[in-house]
């Protein structure tokens, strides 16, 4: 990573993410200001960012256009978004996992799993869910508040529950 990006993602989590809401009426320029410091420090950011506060973000990350993080999201890398996606506040993007194979060894000690998140063109992820590792949300889903991803879901389709299960299609 360059370190005009380390330092765009310093001020980021130093500064940035704190600011307020944009949609506050004090918050002047503020949603700009976030945006700004994003688009210099992710793999890939397309037009139209609203990024809302206290969002954690790793540099590692992929995100199309027209998208919206709301605040309170915990997203960690290897993570691609797609266009016009809508992520509702406390969303959880989980792509690393602990690995537990070998019982002689404390879990703590044995490393992660990297794994991959995607998120499809016009998907919506609701309130308070959590998507973990090597899950591919298609093309225009809808995953419900409180949901937990743990299978792929595929393009139109609406799901929800703990774990997700295929409620129906928007088709």
């Amino acid at each position: 990573m360059s370190f005009k990006r380390k330092f765009f993602y310093f001020i980021y989590n130093f500064l940035g993410k704190y600011l307020p809401r944009t949609y506050m009426p004090y918050a002047f320029g503020s949603g700009r200001f976030r945006r700004f410091l994003i688009e210099n420090s992710v793999d890939c950011c397309g037009d139209g960012l609203v990024l809302q506060s206290n969002v954690l973000i790793s540099p590692f990350v992929e995100i199309g256009k027209n998208v919206e993080i709301n605040e309170f999201c915990r997203i960690r890398s290897n993570v691609s978004i797609g266009d016009d996606v809508l992520i509702a506040p406390n969303v959880q993007l989980i792509s690393v996992n602990h690995r537990f194979s070998d019982l002689k060894l404390p879990i703590s000690r044995q490393g992660e799993d990297q794994g991959f998140i995607v998120i499809g063109d016009g998907a919506w992820i609701g309130t308070a869910s959590i998507i973990l590792p090597n899950v591919r949300i298609g093309k225009g889903s809808i995953v419900g508040a409180g949901s937990i991803v743990t299978k792929d879901v595929s393009d139109y389709s609406i799901v929800g529950g703990n774990p997700a299960k295929f409620i129906k299609s928007r088709c």
